[in-house]
């Protein structure tokens, strides 16, 4: 089930880390041997590691990831002081 899915049937998104599938950043950013970005990703559900894998980004993606980021940063409002809010 997407999380598409999920809000159709009124399911809520929450910050409680042990509720629904999470991807989470799970180590450094690294440049791959073909020298492109790696973003090492975890993911969970209610709580429990299912497994990591890689994010590999083009310099281009990763550039544009960047500045996605910047744009989102400058006008986001701060939320809890661990920035545990998704």
């Amino acid at each position: 089930m997407t999380m598409t899915q999920r809000r159709r049937r009124g399911a809520a998104l929450t910050a409680n880390p042990t509720q629904g599938v999470r991807i989470e950043r799970s180590g450094e950013l690294r440049q791959t041997a073909a020298g492109r970005v790696a973003l090492p990703l975890a993911v969970a559900h209610n709580g429990a590691r299912l497994g990591e894998g890689d994010l590999v980004m083009t310099y281009d993606d990763a550039s544009s990831l960047y500045a996605d980021l910047g744009r989102l940063l400058a006008t986001a409002t701060p939320t809890a002081a661990d920035g545990s809010e998704s």
